[in-house]
């Protein structure tokens, strides 16, 4: 009888053990899964959006200290990425008009490689105190992706298209009673055009994030005619979807519309909203 026991109660504790084992088993397997799926979903997100709200510090050609919005809508598709941009800078004082800035861009990328993808590009640009009423653009090309790693990634793009731009030109004559006398004559053309450009992102944390990126446009038809965008910013998160950040742009041209700076610097302080 008393052996009997005995073979009963090791029974029952190794099936216990064998039990409690199981069970500890499934409560560290569960979390580690449930933690796999959201890497992998977030890894596979189709969809991200960006919006920025700004006070933006204006000097060149417009001279406000004012109030922006931007956003940035991505599409990812397997192969296929469509990119939205689309940034309103708007300012008046006293009823006269300290800025006026509007820009939009519709870009789609096919990947061909893990590092190629080839690129089409439609964008329009609004900045009357600069002299441009309105400048489209439209171009195709190809991008490289020279490195791709979790802390740093590098990459260049080059297209060649189309520009037409309306433009208004100052005209300032002399005056001997009341002064200088300013006028505006507008005028239009088109031409074959080109973009260069390149792009480094690093991650100082998975929070904290350095942009800087160079675009270059030349009009084909006078290489003397061109333009430099420098853009410059530093990003840190505060949570999953708002982040603070201060961006630098700097457009030069090297041939301005007569009667205007040739360069224009923006300084913008933003909380972005993203997800």
């Amino acid at each position: 009888m008393k052996r009997l026991f005995k073979r009963l109660r090791r029974n029952f504790n190794k099936d216990n053990h064998i039990g409690l084992i199981i069970v500890l088993i499934g409560l560290f397997a569960f979390p580690l899964k449930a933690t796999e799926k959201s890497e992998k979903k977030e890894k596979e997100k189709v969809y991200s959006s960006s919006t920025s709200l700004s006070c933006v510090l204006i000097r060149g050609n417009n001279n406000a200290f004012s109030f922006s919005f931007d956003t940035i809508q991505d599409l990812h598709l397997k192969k296929n990425e469509l990119n939205f941009k689309g940034s309103i800078i708007h300012s008046n004082s006293n009823n006269q008009e300290k800025s006026e800035i509007y820009y939009t861009h519709l870009k789609y990328d096919r990947e061909i490689s893990s590092r190629v993808y080839l690129l089409s590009l439609v964008s329009a640009e609004r900045n009357k105190l600069a002299g441009y009423n309105l400048r489209v653009a439209f171009s195709v090309g190809a991008g490289y992706t020279w490195i791709k790693k979790e802390k740093i990634e590098i990459s260049s793009e080059g297209a060649l298209g189309w520009s037409s731009e309306n433009n208004s030109e100052k005209i300032i004559q002399d005056d001997v009673n009341d002064g200088p006398i300013i006028t505006q004559r507008s005028f239009s053309e088109s031409f074959v055009s080109s973009i260069l450009s390149s792009k480094l992102i690093y991650n100082f944390s998975s929070a904290a994030q350095f942009v800087h990126q160079e675009i270059l446009f030349l009009n084909m038809e006078d290489i003397k005619d061109y333009r430099l965008n420098s853009y410059s910013s530093i990003s840190a998160s505060v949570s999953r979807y708002f982040a603070l950040k201060t961006s630098l742009q700097i457009i030069y041209e090297r041939k301005p519309v007569p009667g205007h700076k040739n360069t224009d610097f923006f300084l913008l302080s933003s909380i972005v909203i993203k997800f």
